[in-house]
């Protein structure tokens, strides 16, 4: 006679009904909402003319946008602060008419963070582990409050291109061709492998070493693993956290 399976106790039901689900796209954007905003208005205090009458801004090899903003402005940075709370604002009013014709959970919110926080966490103490224990060494930065910006642009714009747009992509295509586990670990692989090599690009590159490469390719696999299994928004709060402890953590006091 088959063993009737257990029940989960009562109390135990909505952490197991919470972790049993992906979350929703209207309240994924809802969720990174506050990153977009964080550093495109970040962003201002960062901003700095160059020589040649430009404009230089911390930020991160993916970030298009900032660019573009500033291009279609002139560089005036008042109109790009109002372009960018336009935007927020934009944004956070097309979620609220979207709301009429889907659920929308708010209360996500800080669980999002919570358990981001906890994966930012261990991802930092494994990697970590890898890194010393290989010898690998490990990555300075510095301009902590600069990096704290850079960290929220970090978690939205390379999580929406790598890992929802190559990895979420990619796996997607090769999937439906060959057998799904492969396809996938295919695309870990190579979204993994192009996520570190980014960001050696100019202009805003870093120099190359075994050590950053290395490093930055298994944070890409950890970040798809959280991707895959758990959504976007939980990836850009993973990435952005994680880049923020680091930062905290290497920033000499």
């Amino acid at each position: 006679m088959p063993k009737k399976p257990r029940e989960t106790p009562p109390a135990l039901r909505p952490l197991v009904g919470y972790f049993e689900r992906r979350v929703d796209p209207l309240t994924n954007l809802f969720l990174v909402l506050p990153l977009f905003a964080i550093y495109h208005l970040g962003v201002l205090t960062q901003l700095r003319r160059t020589p040649g009458g430009g404009v230089a801004w911390v930020g991160n090899g993916v970030d298009f946008l900032t660019g573009t903003a500033l291009s279609l402005v002139h560089g005036d940075l008042l109109a790009y602060a109002g372009f960018s709370l336009g935007v927020t604002l934009l944004l956070g009013l097309l979620i609220l008419r979207a709301r009429r014709s889907s659920r929308l959970h708010p209360r996500l919110f800080l669980p999002v963070i919570l358990e981001s926080g906890v994966y930012a966490f261990v991802v930092s103490g494994v990697i970590g582990m890898v890194v010393r224990t290989f010898g690998l060494g490990v990555l300075d930065q510095e301009g902590l409050p600069a990096q704290i910006i850079a960290s929220c642009g970090a978690g939205l714009h390379e999580e929406l291109v790598f890992r929802m747009g190559l990895f979420g992509g990619l796996g997607y295509l090769l999937s439906r061709r060959m057998r799904p586990i492969v396809g996938w670990f295919i695309a870990l692989a190579v979204s993994s492998v192009i996520f570190s090599a980014v960001h050696y690009l100019p202009p805003l590159g870093d120099a190359f070493t075994l050590s950053s490469f290395v490093f930055r390719v298994l944070c890409g696999v950890a970040f798809a693993l959280v991707f895959q299994l758990r959504g976007f928004a939980l990836a850009a709060w993973t990435h952005t956290l994680y880049d923020v402890f680091y930062f905290i953590l290497r920033h000499p006091s």
